[in-house]
């Protein structure tokens, strides 16, 4: 791991302000049967998750609203953590995937439905500035800043990813699944069938003490209030 990311990854390592987001109200495009995304948030790190058999092949996306606006005025850390523990048929892990936020209204998206669900928002796509998989998958960001797993492919797994936001006021949190062609039957998981389970996601979110700090210690761009950004809206 570059330097930067190593002081990124000890300072997210040290501070004891972390704080859980509590997800809520699961939504997807689509959801197999037996698999419902709302299992992805349901408290349980076990072989039951979101999956998508038979919709191989296909982009499909995951939307989860947080129960209460985040966001600190000063800057925000966003660290995800995505299990992937499904030990029936092994190796389920996520291939290629990218995460996104929003501020709209939770009355605007997240039905609650399994499949077809209203996953339409205004989307920020995280540029992620860490990434790690717990046994050993080589995680590599992509331009559109989603995450390609490649390499070993391990029974079960859990990564963790993190990035910056300046946004306040977050009521929500999207994940897409994409398809690629280097993964099984285009993905996009891991798995021999291209599927994948998410055994469940958390969030938690940690306020950066002196961003102007932080902005110069990594790289980014300092915008006229001390906060920074460098997103795509999608």
């Amino acid at each position: 791991m570059k330097p930067l990311l190593l002081a990124l990854a000890g300072f997210l390592a040290s501070d004891v302000h972390a704080q859980f987001l509590t997800l809520q109200n699961a939504t997807a495009t689509f959801s197999q049967g037996g698999a419902d995304v709302r299992l992805a948030i349901d408290g349980y790190k076990d072989s039951s998750g979101w999956a998508i058999e038979p919709a191989i092949g296909t982009a499909q996306t995951a939307v989860f609203e947080t129960q209460s606006d985040a966001g600190f005025s000063g800057g925000s850390i966003l660290t995800f953590s995505i299990a992937a523990l499904h030990t029936i048929t092994l190796n389920h892990n996520l291939g290629r995937f990218r995460l996104s936020l929003t501020t709209d209204d939770r009355n605007t998206f997240a039905d609650g439905y399994g499949t077809g669900g209203d996953v339409t928002a205004q989307w920020i796509v995280l540029d992620l500035a860490t990434f790690s998989s717990a046994n050993g998958q080589t995680l590599t960001k992509q331009p559109d800043l989603s995450v390609l797993a490649s390499g070993t492919n391990p029974a079960t797994d859990t990564l963790t990813v993190s990035a910056p936001t300046s946004l306040t006021g977050i009521t929500g949190i999207r994940l897409e699944m994409l398809p690629d062609a280097t993964l099984p039957r285009g993905g996009p998981g891991r798995a021999f069938n291209g599927n994948f389970v998410v055994s469940e996601i958390t969030v938690s979110i940690t306020a950066i003490p002196e961003p102007e700090q932080y902005a110069a210690a990594f790289g980014v761009t300092l915008l006229g209030t001390g906060v920074w950004l460098r997103r795509k809206r999608v």
